[in-house]
Parts: C-alpha cells; sequence; structure tokens
C-alpha cells in the first residue's frame, strides 16, 4: 500500500460496504469512473483514496476495514456524522450543488459547513500523503474536493497533479455568489491540469480565474504562482463494450422481450434519472402533457415509462420534489388515462443492472429533459445497448452529451411546445432516419469511451509536465544568472536593448501615467556610467513621449517599433519613404469601435496607430480587439501594414520597420560581443528572431517565445539588471 505510484482519489471509494448482523459486505461499485480507471491501469499500481460510505461503529470497526479494502488497494478516509452532514450534505450539496447547477435559489449558507470542508479537505491530503510522498500523479475527482489540488501542492511543489470536475461549471455571474470563490479557484489551481466535460465549463472556469484572481488567461491555460496550468475539455464515456456485449445476452433480451409484452401496441418513451432538480423531470412531464394535448391521436399508443432512482429524499427539497413528481404523475394519468391505459408508469427505485439495459433495449425513445448536466452517461447508455434495435435519443441542449450526440433531437425542455414537438417527431420518424441517427451516435460513443477519456487526460497530465519542465528550463535560475553575469564580466563591448512598457516600467491603464521613476533614472544611468555598455531604449512609445522622458541622457532611443530613432548622434530621425494614406481609413474604423466599447482609447502616432483597451471591462475587450482584427486583416496586404496584438492594445504600422529591423541595425554598427535584449510582448519577438544567435534574449513572462529564456514579471527585469550591474 505504501508503493503505489498511482493516487485516485474521490469522494467516495468504489465500493458499498453494508453492515448486515454485524458483518460488514463489501460490494464493487459498476460505477462507469470506476469501471475506466481499473480498465486503464494495472489494478497493482494504483491506490484509490476515499470515503468507504460507512461510519465505524469504534475503531475496532475502523481497523477491520482498513484490513478489507487494503487487498483492494484501497485507502479509506474515515469521516464523522457531523462531518458527512457539513461536508458533503451540507457545503458540497446545498452550496456547489446548486450554484453549479444554476439554481441559486436552493443554495443554503452556513459557517460550520465551510469549516468543515476545508477540515475534511485537509483529512484527504493527509491521507493521499501518508500512503505515497512522490507518486507518478494524483489524479482529484469532483467538487467535493476542490480545495484539494493546491492543499497536495502546498505539501510537496513537485507533485504532478490532476483535477476534473464531473458537473457543470457555472458562468461567473453565478459563481461570484460564493463568499469562499477565491479560496475555491486557488484551490483548483493547484492542479497541473484542470479537466471538465464540456468547453463551455473550461471557459466558465477561466473567465472565474480571471474576474476572482485577475489573472491572465489564455484559451486554455494560466500563469499563477509561477506555474503554467492547463484548463481543458475531456468529454467522458462509459465503458462501451461492457453496456454492448450486456444488451446482447440471453437473458438480457428476454427481459426486454418481457417488458416490451406489457405494452405490444404501444411505443415506450423510458427516462431513467436520479431524484433531483437538475434533471428535469417535472419539465418532462410538463412537455408530455402538452403532446398529449396537442396530439389525441397518440393516445393509448405510447407510454411514458419513468424510472427515478431515490436519492437524498429526506432532504426537504428532495422530498417537495418527489411530492410534486407524484402529483404531475397524477394528474397526467386522472386526465388521460383510462382502464387499459396508464399513460406515465412511474417507478421510484433502482434496477440491477442487465434488467436495466433490458429496458433500454425495448424502449423506442429515451427521454433527456436535464436542466444542467455535467454530462449524463444514461443518453450514451441508451444508444450504447441498442446493438439489435434502434431507438430515438431526445437529449437537452442544457446535458453535456448534447455537445458530442449531435443527431440526437436536441431540446431546450424550458420550452415545452419544443419538447413535445420533439416527443411527436421521434414517434413518427421513418426507421432509416431511426437508424442513421443511432449509427452516427454509436460510433462516437464507441470510440470516445471512458478508457479514451482516461488516456486522454493522463496523455495530457504528462504533457503539461513537460512543458512545465520546458518552462523552468527556461527561467532564470541562479546558475542561469551566474553564467551570463561571467560572460559580462569577461566581456569588452556590450549592447543593451530593453523595451519600455511592461519591461522597464509596469504597464498603467493610461498610458501617459506610466513616466520613468527616480529608481529608473538610477538603474539606466548605473547601466551607462560603464564605458564598456551601449544602451537602447526601443519601444512602440511615440517620438515625443520618448524624448520627453530620456532626451539629454546618454542612452539611444528607438521608438515606434523603429520608425524614430536616434542613433547614432542623439538626434531624432525618422525612416524616409513609408507611405501614409492608409491611415484615415484605419483610424476610422479605429474610432467607430473605440465609441462602442467604454474604456477604449485611439493612439495616434505620426506613423502608426494604436487601439487600447487596457480600461475596457474584462472579456468585452478582448471581444472587441478580435473584431477589430478582423476587420483589419484583409486590408494588411493590400496597404502593407503589421498589426500587432500587444499586451490590451492592438497597433497597425507598416511592414517595413519592426524593433528586429531597428535593433540589428545597430547591432551591426556597435559590433558588441555581450549583446542582452529583454522584452514582454509580441512586438519584442521581431528583436528575439533578428539579432544574432550569441544574443541573451530574455522574455518577460513565460508564454511561448523566441527568446532563450524568461523571467516571471517586471519587477524581475530590474532585480536583474541591478544584479548584473552591481555584481560585476
Amino acid at each position: 500500500m505504501k508503493n503505489k505510484k498511482k493516487i485516485i482519489i474521490s469522494n467516495r471509494l468504489p465500493i458499498q460496504i453494508e453492515r448486515k448482523k454485524e458483518k460488514l459486505i463489501i460490494k464493487p461499485s459498476a460505477g462507469g469512473l470506476a469501471t475506466g480507471l481499473n480498465s486503464a491501469f494495472d489494478p497493482t499500481e494504483i491506490l484509490w483514496v476515499g470515503w468507504p460510505g460507512i461510519v465505524p461503529k469504534d475503531d475496532r470497526e475502523k481497523e477491520k476495514i482498513i484490513a478489507l479494502l487494503e487487498p483492494m488497494n484501497l485507502l479509506p478516509v474515515f469521516l464523522s456524522k457531523e462531518e458527512i452532514r457539513n461536508f458533503y450534505e451540507g457545503y458540497s450539496n446545498e452550496v456547489l450543488w446548486p450554484i453549479c447547477h444554476y439554481q441559486p435559489s436552493y443554495i443554503h449558507f452556513d459557517r460550520e459547513y465551510w469549516s468543515t470542508y476545508v477540515t475534511v479537505n485537509k483529512k484527504f491530503c493527509d491521507a493521499a500523503l501518508s500512503a505515497q510522498q512522490s507518486p507518478d500523479f494524483i489524479w482529484v475527482q469532483d467538487y467535493q474536493l476542490m480545495l484539494l489540488p493546491q492543499l497536495l501542492r502546498q505539501e510537496n511543489q513537485e507533485l504532478n497533479i490532476g483535477y476534473f470536475h464531473h458537473i457543470p461549471f457555472p458562468s461567473e455571474e453565478l459563481f461570484m455568489n460564493i463568499p469562499q470563490r477565491k479560496e475555491l479557484i486557488e484551490g483548483l489551481l493547484g492542479a497541473d491540469l484542470v479537466g471538465f466535460h464540456t468547453f463551455a465549463d473550461s471557459q466558465n472556469f477561466l473567465n472565474a480565474c480571471k474576474k476572482v484572481l485577475h489573472v491572465p488567461c489564455g484559451h486554455n491555460q494560466l500563469k499563477y504562482r509561477d506555474r503554467h496550468i492547463f484548463v481543458e475539455s475531456f468529454p467522458m464515456g462509459i465503458d462501451y463494450d461492457k453496456f454492448a456485449h450486456t444488451s446482447s445476452l440471453p437473458q438480457v433480451n428476454a427481459i426486454a422481450t418481457q417488458f416490451r409484452s406489457h405494452f405490444p401496441d404501444q411505443k415506450i418513451i423510458i427516462s431513467v434519472d436520479r431524484l433531483d432538480y437538475s434533471k428535469g423531470i417535472l419539465e418532462r412531464l410538463r412537455a408530455f402533457l402538452t403532446f398529449l394535448e396537442k396530439y389525441p391521436e397518440w393516445h393509448s399508443k405510447v407510454v411514458l415509462y419513468m424510472l427515478i432512482v431515490p436519492s437524498r429524499d429526506k432532504v426537504s427539497q428532495y422530498k417537495k420534489l418527489k411530492d410534486e413528481i407524484n402529483r404531475k404523475v397524477s394528474e397526467i394519468n386522472s386526465i388521460y388515462g383510462n382502464l387499459s391505459w396508464t399513460p406515465v408508469l412511474y417507478f421510484y427505485k433502482s434496477l440491477p443492472f442487465e434488467e436495466l439495459i433490458g429496458l433500454y433495449v425495448a424502449s423506442d425513445i429515451c427521454m433527456i429533459t436535464s436542466t444542467r448536466d455535467g454530462m449524463n452517461l444514461v443518453s450514451k447508455e441508451y444508444i450504447a445497448s441498442k446493438t439489435s434495435s434502434d431507438g430515438v435519443l431526445i437529449l437537452s441542449e442544457f446535458a453535456g452529451a448534447s455537445k458530442e450526440l449531435v443527431d440526437a433531437l436536441i431540446v431546450n425542455p424550458y420550452n415545452r411546445a419544443e419538447t413535445a414537438e420533439s416527443i411527436h417527431h421521434a414517434l413518427r420518424m421513418p426507421p432509416d432516419e431511426i437508424r442513421e441517427r443511432t449509427e452516427a451516435n454509436r460510433q462516437i460513443i464507441q470510440k470516445f469511451n471512458v478508457q479514451h477519456w482516461v488516456r486522454l487526460f493522463l496523455n495530457r497530465m504528462a504533457e503539461t509536465k513537460a512543458i512545465q519542465r520546458d518552462e523552468w528550463a527556461r527561467r532564470i535560475s541562479d546558475k542561469v544568472f551566474n553564467s551570463i553575469a561571467e560572460r559580462y564580466r569577461q566581456s569588452h563591448n556590450r549592447l543593451f536593448f530593453l523595451d519600455y512598457d511592461g519591461t522597464l516600467v509596469k504597464f498603467q491603464n493610461h498610458a501617459q501615467k506610466a513616466s520613468p521613476t527616480v529608481l529608473l533614472y538610477n538603474l539606466l544611468d548605473s547601466i551607462i556610467a560603464d564605458p564598456l555598455n551601449t544602451l537602447v531604449i526601443i519601444s512602440g512609445r511615440s517620438q515625443e513621449s520618448l524624448s520627453s522622458w530620456f532626451d539629454g541622457r546618454s542612452y539611444y532611443l528607438v521608438a515606434e517599433h523603429g520608425i524614430w530613432s536616434n542613433f547614432p548622434n542623439f538626434n531624432w530621425a525618422y525612416k524616409k519613404g513609408l507611405a501614409l494614406h492608409w491611415m484615415p481609413e484605419v483610424k476610422k474604423l479605429m474610432e467607430k469601435l473605440a465609441d462602442q466599447t467604454p474604456g477604449a482609447y485611439i493612439e495616434a502616432k505620426p506613423y502608426s496607430l494604436a487601439w487600447h483597451y487596457r480600461k475596457v471591462e474584462q472579456g468585452l475587450g478582448e471581444l472587441k480587439a478580435a473584431e477589430l482584427k478582423e476587420i483589419l486583416n484583409p486590408m494588411l496586404n493590400d496597404y502593407g501594414l503589421q498589426l500587432l496584438d500587444g499586451n490590451a492594445v492592438i497597433e497597425v504600422k507598416n511592414t517595413e520597420v519592426n524593433k528586429g529591423k531597428a535593433a540589428l541595425e545597430i547591432a551591426g554598427h556597435i559590433k558588441a560581443d555581450f549583446l542582452l535584449a529583454i522584452g514582454d510582448d509580441v512586438t519584442d519577438e521581431d528583436l528575439f528572431k533578428y539579432l544574432p544567435r550569441s544574443t541573451i534574449s530574455i522574455k518577460v513572462g513565460s508564454n511561448k517565445s523566441a527568446a532563450k529564456y524568461y523571467l516571471d514579471q517586471q519587477e524581475d527585469v530590474l532585480q536583474f539588471l541591478n544584479q548584473l550591474i552591481i555584481k560585476s
């Protein structure tokens, strides 16, 4: 148990423990997660950590449970009844569950809930690390353990940690309602890879990170506490072969035949749900009632067979839901039922696996009307079971599965008329169309099965760790710095190219406020105090700005990405022959979008135009910038222009000039034996690419770059330069 290299952590262990007549009976779980993980790994390599589902009577029974589970490679985390009530029933299911399922009215906050949630997450952390201090990876599962990745990271920075969120992740507006939103986000960012079922959920999470922590996010990644964290979608599948094989068994077909015999002249619509307000059970019943009202010709020819698995029915919200379901079923049956026909057959129970597959095989339609679902595996189970028959899948657009199973009849469960029409469509669908839709969905489910899901996630975890290692190799460590300092000491003619905004000074909401400080002047003066050093500030800033700040000082200035320069005699000159006829048209387009975007403004330089959106609401700025790029792109070739997508700025200039060309021209005159270039955004990539390979090129930030090294943030640049000058 102590040497397992792969650790899975979930709220519940993949087993069920029952206490019968003082004996403990352990049954393996048939759940998709357990099946998928066990089929993807050698079981002897895995340790699964989680709650065993039972509260031991005493320490003796606790030790007995540990001994029983050890041969199964299961490590129990024991919880008291109070911890279960506050952690699982409380914070997990009365705060996180309703928020994530877009039902804020069901939220119940309690101070004890949060403190217990923290305590239990720490328990899971201690249990995992007691088993193995340096595993190959730790894979944390679901919303009950959102703090766990960061707790593990605090104990061991080198861990390879993945997290998968099995339920929806809400929009940032909803997530902001949680008092502990910051702690939850930081908890998940302890992972190297954070996974969701759908792209929309992954984007909601990234938006929440931007809103709560104010961290910049890329399309599928972000940087937090010196680590790159990847956020991606991995739609979970089922064990396709298991369902397909079971559906072909003689005993299962016998169950299906017997089931169908009860409805010889009727179409069967089946639905299978756990009792929960997110499953859209009442919405389904209302839509079925609307269908019966509109299409009386289907009376006595169709039944809705609803199987609802018991869940938390002693909780007031769930008890109320169960009562409402009972009333709605009774209403429909009392209005339309007769002695020979009951429109809705409703069973509140779970079925053995083979009986459930038999129902899938026998039914004509499967109807899923979730108002919000992370994935909904019933939809996939139904299609996988239709190996010798076909069936129509009606699927809610709010279930994650709808993003994959596009050949289902996709419905908005809140639109009862639309859903009723889909029932009618399904009942009248020609056999060839049913077969075509079923086969298309089956191919998706067969390929993207649960084993595929596990492989994809774990392969991406390995890739993520490799990317992080490469980043750390580019980072300027003490060893790298000492090597650079030694080259500096041994050199006789040194040339510095330093970007301005984001490199020498922090970005400001208003560009003109980013003026040099006394400390910066002192640093730059100390660089040029050494007669062996030549300093060039190379910036996208206007000539007027750089001139007002630095004229009269003994370092060279390059403005507007190379259009203006005071090299070699400290007199300003601009690059002649640049076309300007494009500027009025581009400025007009920029002004139009600036008028639509509060906080955006245009910086008109003599030879280039910049559209700034640093002061624009987060999200809106990026959206409008993308719109501007789309408008400008067709004009670039026509006018010979270059579009620079910088840090919260879109700049347009002539292609004849860039920082790289300007720097290379200066470097050709200086003939330096020590060449250093530092910059922070896309406009500095030309600088890194054009200069000789021997150049010590440094990017501010660890984003992908042509630079050899990187520093984490702007403040590190000043510290680096100070140390280089002082220590050398």
